[in-house]
């Protein structure tokens, strides 16, 4: 029958098969693949990849598999050369760098940075991935994290100055770095929720935050879980919750989740009872 033919899809190294009809991201989760993924409703775009059959960027928990794909994990990128212009350790393993690039417009929400370095070995230079911490305008920043790093790399990071500089790749075909404004939040109450490895972002969102709205009502991190959904049902976080309403009057309260791997569904499950409507949450990998 059609509707159970096998097609193959084929993600970067790996191979997968898919039935026609089948939702992407639900196919290759179950066959074990590794893909980000957050609200699995389209908002959030971890679980974006690259069909370089149509060069084209997919939202893979809004793709229906019509045909066999050679899909990647990495969008087609720009690589410039920044500057830096400030180095900040935020504690013993992290680092925020604010870098200046040939534009300041052309960010994607992600970056990939590298270091340069002489090619004395076998070693060869890595990109890591950052969220670009950009209001419109503004100078790039990233935060750098020890443990994403290779060691070499967080010593390179260590010993970085001013005007020192830094491989940065921009994504092309992707919503440029504007997060904020597209949320359309201006002058409303609200919150920011983290996963555990984005508490550091604290800061960050408050100033940003702070040019939106004067009604930032604060920021909490959910606990270390394996599955993150149960940190949901943490009675600190709906006491947190409860008092953002009760603070931000009769207009609606905003929400946004810096993180993955929770879902729409499962946020709606939570906000339900506290008659949050799914609109009012808003999704930053």
């Amino acid at each position: 029958m059609m509707d159970s033919q096998a097609l193959t899809i084929e993600l970067d190294d790996e191979q997968f098969e898919a039935v026609l009809g089948d939702n992407l991201l639900s196919s290759l989760l179950s066959q074990g693949a590794d893909v980000r993924y957050g609200c699995r409703a389209g908002a959030c775009g971890a679980c974006r990849l690259y069909d370089a059959s149509n060069c084209e960027s997919i939202l893979s928990c809004q793709t229906t598999v019509a045909s066999a794909m050679s899909l990647t994990r990495q969008t087609p990128a720009e690589s410039s050369v920044f500057s830096v212009l400030r180095k900040i350790p935020l504690d013993e393993v992290s680092i925020e760098l604010t870098l200046l690039g040939p534009s300041d417009e052309s960010f994607g929400d992600r970056v990939l940075v590298s270091f340069p370095f002489e090619k004395l070995s076998d070693e060869q230079a890595h990109f890591y991935e950052c969220m670009a911490l950009n209001p419109a305008g503004a100078p790039l920043k990233v935060v750098l994290h020890k443990k994403y790093l290779s060691a070499g790399d967080w010593l390179r990071a260590l010993a970085l100055s001013s005007n020192d500089k830094l491989d940065v790749q921009l994504s092309t075909g992707v919503r440029k770095g504007r997060l904020l404004f597209e949320m359309d939040i201006a002058d409303s109450p609200v919150v920011v929720i983290s996963s555990p490895e984005n508490g550091i972002f604290e800061s960050y969102w408050r100033e940003a935050l702070l040019d939106y709205t004067p009604m930032f009502l604060g920021h909490f991190v959910l606990y270390a879980n394996n599955d993150l959904t149960l940190s949901l049902a943490d009675d600190a976080l709906m006491a947190f919750l409860q008092e953002a309403l009760a603070n931000s009057g009769s207009t609606s309260l905003q929400l946004i989740y810096h993180g993955q791997n929770v879902s729409a569904k499962d946020w709606s499950k939570l906000l339900r009872p506290l008659r949050i409507h799914p609109n009012q949450l808003h999704f930053v990998r």
